[in-house]
């Protein structure tokens, strides 16, 4: 369970925000949770203004409800509004990739190796937090080519749509680790960026996004 830190930097809006945020996704506070103000309170050691500021943020990625003279609860997940945050994630991603490919700079093509090498390395792994890791290292690799894309709005959607749609996957793929599939698409996004193909960073930046669409599909149906 992601526990509460105050990260030198960052706001107590922030610390708040991005701890509640990871407890969710990660499946620590299920769907209907009730997420009680003054434990919070006292956890964080914060007023309640901190902590409603942070409930606003997360209403606005769906992951609460906040409602009036009763608390907050977290939201259900609602497959369909998923299903068309994940229409446009795929479209975005590719787009993401194509500009990564025209602006990427050594240093981030050297970190995407480093992430690969990473979920590589977790592919041989038999420890009992490898699912929480992978999604660790999707988010990782996904970050690389969003800075290496520079644009800060794309990169603000994008981000709001990761956790989105890794609620989920945490959810409804518990037991997916980083297999060749994986790897081989990250590398194959890799290469393209190298090569400086964006079109084909594009592709496979859409493919993989849908590989995972298609995982959810088949083990909710």
């Amino acid at each position: 369970m992601p526990r509460a830190m105050i990260v030198k930097g960052k706001s107590l809006t922030a610390n708040i925000f991005e701890t509640v945020r990871d407890r969710i996704v990660y499946g620590v506070y299920p769907p209907g949770a009730s997420l009680p103000e003054k434990e919070l309170c006292r956890e964080f050691g914060v007023s309640r203004t901190p902590l409603r500021e942070a409930w606003l943020k997360l209403q606005d990625m769906k992951l609460v409800t906040v409602i009036p003279r009763f608390g907050t609860q977290v939201s259900p997940i609602d497959i369909n509004e998923i299903r068309c945050a994940f229409e446009v994630k795929t479209r975005l991603e590719g787009l993401a990739g194509e500009m990564a490919a025209e602006r990427i700079q050594p240093d981030l093509l050297e970190e995407l190796e480093g992430v690969i090498a990473e979920g590589g390395k977790l592919a041989r792994e038999a420890s009992s937090d490898r699912h929480d890791r992978l999604i660790e290292i999707e988010k990782g690799f996904h970050r690389v080519i969003w800075e290496a894309a520079q644009n800060a709005v794309l990169k603000e959607f994008l981000d709001n749509l990761h956790y989105r749609c890794a609620r989920l996957w945490s959810a409804a793929l518990s037991e997916v680790v980083p297999n060749r599939d994986i790897l081989d698409q990250m590398t194959g996004v890799y290469q393209a960026l190298k090569q400086r193909d964006g079109q084909e960073a594009r592709r496979r930046m859409e493919n993989h996004v849908q590989y995972f669409v298609k995982k959810i599909k088949s083990r909710l149906l």
